[in-house]
Parts: C-alpha cells; sequence; structure tokens
C-alpha cells in the first residue's frame, strides 16, 4: 500500500515523520512507541522524531489500517505493520519470550463465534498468553 495515497484518500498528509514512522515500525516487526522512537533517534547527523509525533503518527498509521496495535506486553502496546499478520503471537508469562505461529485455529474459533454470538473477533494480531515450554519444565522440576 502507498502511504501518501492511503493517508489522502482519507484527507490526511503525507509527512516526513510518518513515512519514517511506518518505516521503523516495518523493520522493527513488533515495537513500542517508545521502541520506534529510539530507532529514530539522532544518528550521524540525522534528525530524530520527537516522542509525541510518535504516539500522533502512530495512532493516525492505525486509524487508516496500515499499522495494528497487539497488547504483547501487559504494560505497553506494541505495533506492527498490517502487512506482517496472520499469526498469533505466545507470549509467555514466565520468561516473557514471544513467539509467533499459524492462526488458523484462531480463525476457526473466530468463525464459531461469528456464528454463534454475531461477534467479529480480530485474529490478525492476536497475544496469547500463558507458558512456554522451558518455563513449564522448570516450573515441574521445582518442587
Amino acid at each position: 500500500m502507498d502511504l501518501g495515497e492511503v493517508l489522502h484518500a482519507r484527507g490526511l498528509r503525507l509527512t516526513p515523520q510518518r513515512g519514517r514512522i511506518l518505516e521503523a515500525v516495518r523493520a522493527l516487526g513488533h515495537a513500542s512507541a517508545e521502541d520506534v522512537a529510539e530507532h529514530l533517534a539522532p544518528r550521524d547527523g540525522s534528525a530524530g522524531v520527537d516522542p509525541s509525533t510518535v504516539y500522533r503518527a502512530l495512532a493516525v498509521l492505525e486509524e487508516v489500517g496500515l499499522v495494528a496495535r497487539t497488547q504483547i506486553d501487559r504494560r505497553v502496546p506494541s505495533f506492527s505493520a498490517v502487512e506482517h499478520g496472520g499469526h498469533l503471537h505466545l507470549v509467555c508469562d514466565g520468561c516473557g519470550a514471544v513467539a509467533e505461529t499459524d492462526a488458523g485455529p484462531a480463525r476457526e474459533m473466530a468463525a464459531e463465534v461469528l456464528t454463534r454470538d454475531g461477534f467479529a473477533v480480530d485474529t490478525g494480531h492476536l497475544a496469547l498468553r500463558g507458558r512456554c515450554a522451558v518455563c513449564r519444565a522448570d516450573q515441574e522440576v521445582r518442587p
């Protein structure tokens, strides 16, 4: 998707900051607003992007459907490019590891919920919390 066209269709302007922020999100994969701001921090004479600009731009990019928000961390949302979607995030409450897996089972569950309850579940960037195999094994070993 061309960022300029998407924004223009919504009556919004393509600013250099919005372009750089979308590029940073794509480069980082999954990132908090703070991660994006850090990625865009001034280096080698390049201009940085103010953190408040990052927050505002992420909100706009989410509103126009180019960026998705996922609550991977309990405290801070994570952002990723929509084209990076279509998978589940497996978040370990023990060690904090995050893995990705196919969203097929979630899509099946979403279809059942839609049929039964008329509620459309967004499975594009869904996070499931639990314990990874290593943390479960460590827990079993402890007395």
